[in-house]
């Protein structure tokens, strides 16, 4: 019987262009990769001879050479390196393989062999005997007829199957790898690029316009003002790590625009934009207007929306003039409040008559355990609240959370001031970290510490050489004393802390009132200045705080060559 298979043999059909494809230059391609090209959306040559390699493999049966796979992962490097994606380069390679399987030669012939077999003569064992005896023909038994040849191309199809999907195996692998070390080594090309912009930018080393547009490239827009936040702990923050990794992303999903985050020299830097009115999600309601900014913001004096389609009488969440959302049933709105208790906006911290009692908070920058009294006593070099706009609430919040969840991590938080430009990055830099340096030196209270919060102690060290010579005038004679003037220094540091009450510092220094109060009358003794006399405390407490800051106690250490320092 005539074969009545129409199909065109080895190899396939071709396309004189592969339509759906910008770009394609290629020209007589089979059929199967045009259109396994047309649905990865991607370039027919990315398969290069893999239809081929098929073919032979169904055919032999044999494995891929070490050349055939370089060949196919230097294809995966091409791919990458062309932008495409993972996903749609293997759907490339697996769609191909389908379509491509009924044209292969060897699956052909056996689809020939079964048909042929299926309208053969019937067996010769049952030649010349009557329908009655062998119970009808090969339909009415429900018997094959052409067993033997039957079997013969079922078993050349599973070896034919066998065969190509351990050579579409090998390949896809093959091509999976190139794609991964091509983009292993451009991610390493553009970590390197990132380390050096990163260097570049915390340094000061390289032009300014050169810098602006290396940081453009990378998504960095330094043109606004930005805050740089620098955390500094008891482990080596590194790059890659899951830590740095988590407040990437976190900062990311958080910030308007492409924050900056890096390591360097074991610290934590994070290049975040200043939060403004345009940016900061703010609250309004009756309590917290008076009328008259009420009324400009699209929201009456009674604190329902005034704007054209409103979220309503409840009050709503205002981004930039406009209500964006209604507060959850039940619950009242949420405003973005600061890490000292403020919201960041100047409408919002605003006093108005409503407030019968100022909030009492405890001044960043404060000595450790200094009680938050409403008469604010303690040593307060400077109030604790910052300008309004000075630090990025959530980039903060953000930060600390993650760090507080670390494993044995004792950790500082230093925030500079806003600035733009590529000067500001490497000013705010310096000042962010000389804020962790400075607080943890002076053994402040408080996890964040705002560069503003230590302005004193920076005037007292822009004249470093009177800061000496009082500091070892005035706490000299304490070394006289038995166990030395370290003690001492404590208990003036204590003493002061408290606002020169002898029973609160006996209780910080677990020492009885007659023990303090002995250890201040050898001070007033030994320096011939009194701690309980305003004059002459203030001479005590500014050489204390000096001593702290050029640390007094261990450079006398290392001159006398101790070798406990």
């Amino acid at each position: 019987m005539a074969d009545t298979d129409q199909r065109p043999g080895w190899p396939i059909e071709h396309e004189e262009q592969v339509t759906g494809l910008p770009g394609t230059s290629l020209t007589r391609l089979p059929r199967a990769a045009v259109l396994a090209a047309a649905d990865a959306r991607l370039h027919a040559g990315l398969l290069g001879n893999y239809l081929d390699v098929l073919a032979s493999t169904a055919d032999s049966g044999r494995r891929l050479t070490r050349a055939e796979l370089d060949t196919f992962r230097a294809l995966g490097q091409a791919a990458a390196e062309s932008g495409a994606s993972l996903p749609a380069l293997v759907d490339l390679y697996l769609s191909a393989t389908w379509r491509v399987w009924p044209s292969l030669p060897t699956v052909r012939q056996a689809d020939r062999l079964a048909r042929s077999s299926a309208h053969g003569p019937q067996p010769r064992e049952a030649a010349g005997r009557p329908a009655e005896a062998t119970g009808g023909p090969a339909e009415a038994t429900g018997r094959p007829t052409g067993t033997g040849p039957t079997v013969g191309a079922v078993s050349r199809t599973r070896a034919a199957a066998s065969a190509v999907l351990r050579a579409s195996d090998d390949v896809v692998a093959a091509v999976c790898e190139g794609y991964e070390r091509a983009r292993t080594a451009r991610a390493r090309s553009e970590e390197a690029l990132r380390r050096e912009l990163v260097d570049d930018l915390l340094t000061g080393t390289s032009e300014v316009g050169l810098l602006l547009e290396r940081a453009a490239a990378f998504g960095f827009r330094l043109e606004a003002p930005h805050v740089l936040l620098v955390s500094a702990g008891s482990r080596r923050f590194l790059d890659g790590r899951a830590v740095v990794r988590e407040i990437e992303e976190t900062l990311r999903r958080q910030c308007p625009t492409e924050p900056l985050v890096a390591t360097k020299d074991g610290m934590l830097v994070c290049v975040v934009p200043q939060e403004s009115e345009l940016t900061l999600p703010v609250t309004l309601g009756a309590a917290s207007l008076p009328a008259d900014a009420a009324a400009g913001t699209g929201m009456d004096a009674d604190g329902h929306s005034a704007l054209p389609g409103g979220a309503g009488s409840e009050g709503g969440v205002v981004r930039s003039g406009q209500v964006v959302a209604d507060p959850p049933p039940g619950q009242g709105p949420t405003v973005h409040t600061r890490a000292d208790g403020g919201s960041g906006h100047p409408r919002i911290d605003r006093p108005t008559a409503d407030r019968t009692s100022p909030r009492t908070v405890a001044p960043r920058g404060r000595r450790r355990l200094d009680p938050p009294e409403a008469g604010d006593v303690g040593f307060a070099p400077l109030p604790g609240v910052a300008p309004a706009q000075a630090a990025p609430t959530a980039a903060i919040r953000a930060i600390t959370r993650r760090l507080a969840v670390e494993p044995e991590l004792v950790w500082r938080l230093g925030v500079s001031r806003a600035r733009s430009g590529v000067a500001g990055v490497r000013i705010s830099f310096e000042e962010a970290r000389n804020a962790v340096e400075l607080a943890g030196r002076m053994r402040l209270d408080g996890q964040v510490v705002h560069t503003d919060d230590l302005l004193i102690y920076k005037v007292l060290l822009r004249d470093r050489e009177p800061l000496e010579e009082l500091v070892d005038t005035v706490l000299r004679p304490l070394r006289s004393a038995r166990g030395g003037a370290a003690p001492l220094i404590e208990t003036l540091d204590a003493y002061f802390a408290t606002g020169g009450v002898a029973l609160a510092a006996a209780r910080r220094l677990h020492l009885s009132v007659r023990a303090l109060t002995y250890r201040l009358d050898r001070i007033h003794a030994l320096t011939k200045h009194d701690p309980t006399s305003p004059t002459d405390r203030y001479v005590l407490q500014t050489a204390v705080i000096g001593a702290r800051l050029i640390d007094w106690e261990g450079a006398s250490r290392r001159r006398s060559g101790d070798p406990g320092s």
